[in-house]
């Protein structure tokens, strides 16, 4: 049996209104790029339609068919819509934001009292194997002061220098043993 990955859990995952405040920005971000394309199309078609010599009325009254789709007139009123729903989409955006920020500090609580246990058992397990090379530090000191007492030129063994630990009584894993077990995780 496969053992289940552990996965932290996202923001929107524990906090429903972070989720909320996460999906009202996703669709605002959709509807703004929705008025941009639309924007675009808007401004492309007045810059390339050509200038009439009389309005749709009048060519109506002379009996000549109208231009078909929009009016210019039209069109730039349609234009100043888009523009003021932009810039309502960008406070709206805005504000969004901020309340995002703000609840992003109780979601943040949620996830990392939810992933508690599971920090915990990984620094245990991280102590755990670093009080096992400590031990073994110790064996393998233990051995060299023996040849050092007994003068023996040891040297073709191919010493190791172990200095990346620390002192051997006051090194790198004592200092991470002390901190893990302060804040209890051992």
């Amino acid at each position: 049996m496969k053992k289940e990955q552990f996965r932290v859990p996202t923001l929107g995952d524990l906090d429903p209104v972070y989720k909320d405040f996460e999906t009202r920005r996703s669709l605002l971000l959709e509807k703004q790029t929705a008025n941009t394309r639309e924007q675009r199309r808007v401004e492309e078609l007045l810059r390339t339609r050509a200038v009439a010599q009389y309005s749709d009325d009048v060519a109506d009254l002379l009996g000549e068919a109208a231009s078909g789709g929009e009016t210019e007139h039209g069109l730039a009123e349609k234009l100043k819509t888009l523009r003021a729903e932009g810039r309502d989409i960008e406070i709206a955006l805005s504000v969004i934001g901020r309340r995002i920020e703000e609840q992003s500090v109780k979601a943040n609580k949620l996830v990392v009292d939810a992933c508690r246990k599971e920090f915990g058992r990984r620094v245990a397990a991280v102590v755990h194997a670093l009080q096992s090379v400590a031990a073994a530090r110790a064996d393998y000191d233990e051995l060299r002061y023996q040849f050092e007492d007994l003068d023996i030129r040891w040297s073709t063994l191919g010493p190791m220098t172990l200095g990346f630990l620390g002192e051997a009584n006051d090194g790198h894993i004592q200092r991470v043993t002390k901190e893990a077990k302060d804040l209890g995780y051992v």
